[in-house]
């Protein structure tokens, strides 16, 4: 079952293979001829704006939602650690090129009564994941701009009412993440002034859970059968894959971005419960931040 699921998602690391190194080839020359600049000791910004979103309400639902949220802006970067829209980075451990590091990931709080396939069921709560993660770096370092690197993480899963918690479980899976910085004299004219700063991030995951997990999602307990929903209960195991990609452009005090990401859900383990209506699934968004405080 895994080696078969594995072969069908070959294709988007692939692609996302691919698609890095078209990006690093292009950009051969202009790398070769660019000026070296030494990294500063330590650097701040904090900044506020918003952020939209559209979200599936989990994966494997048919039925979406927009949102609307705020969007604290805040980067860091020293020669241990470095924190930004997608992580925080530090030398908790190093060994040549191997960092271990923190993943983090979540999902938004659904009501039952709004989802069609889950009418009459518990509501799911906002979900929390943490744990460790090893990374691997084939380009650059967790302070570097440009990097490229292999990992594999394991993050604990809970949710929350924030009355109570409960555990769901634990994720893990192996991922690969690419990210190219263009700074100003390197961008088209129309694009460069003022430091302007220029961001692609390319990431993609092989996603597995425990059966905990996958039932706190997909699982059907008797009490809440119906005609149109069997009982069902997930094995754990492989989960989906999805491949994302991200562009930021950040210009005097003002921090542009936006990201696309496909999860593939064939060969799942929970591919056949009732709860699951599709077999793919797109989440969007968009942002702006205005950088008010820069050091």
């Amino acid at each position: 079952m895994v080696v078969i699921t594995m072969h069908k998602n070959k294709y988007l690391l692939g692609l996302a293979l691919l698609f890095i190194n078209f990006f690093t080839l292009a950009n051969a020359d202009v790398n070769s001829e660019s000026v070296v600049i030494e990294k500063p000791k330590s650097k701040m910004e904090i900044g506020a704006g918003a952020f939209a979103l559209n979200l599936p309400h989990y994966l494997g639902s048919d039925q979406s939602d927009a949102y609307v949220v705020p969007f604290p802006y805040f980067y860091y970067l020293d020669d241990k650690y470095k924190v930004d829209r997608n992580q925080f980075t530090g030398k908790i451990w190093q060994d040549n090129h191997f960092y271990l590091d923190i993943s983090a990931s979540g999902g938004v709080k659904v009501n039952s009564d709004d989802n069609t396939a889950r009418r009459g069921m518990d509501d799911l709560d906002w979900v929390f994941e943490l744990g460790p993660s090893i990374k691997y770096y084939l380009q650059g370092d967790p302070q570097a701009s440009d990097y490229f690197y292999l990992e594999f993480f394991t993050r604990k899963a809970a949710a929350t009412d924030f009355k109570s918690i409960t555990n769901v479980g634990w994720r893990y899976g192996p991922s690969v993440s690419y990210q190219k910085h263009f700074s100003d004299h390197a961008l088209p004219k129309f694009l460069a002034g003022h430091g302007a700063e220029f961001e692609l991030t390319v990431r993609a995951n092989i996603n597995f859970s425990d059966d905990r997990y996958l039932n706190y999602y997909y699982g059907v307990p008797e009490r809440f059968i119906s005609q149109s929903r069997a009982a069902f209960n997930s094995d754990g195991g492989y989960a989906g894959s999805d491949i994302s990609a991200g562009l930021t452009y950040k210009v005097n005090q003002w921090w542009i971005g936006g990201f696309a990401r496909y999860y593939n859900l064939s060969g799942a383990e929970y591919i056949d419960s009732p709860l699951l209506k599709q077999d793919n699934n797109w989440a969007l968004g968009f942002g702006v931040a205005w950088i008010f405080y820069q050091r």
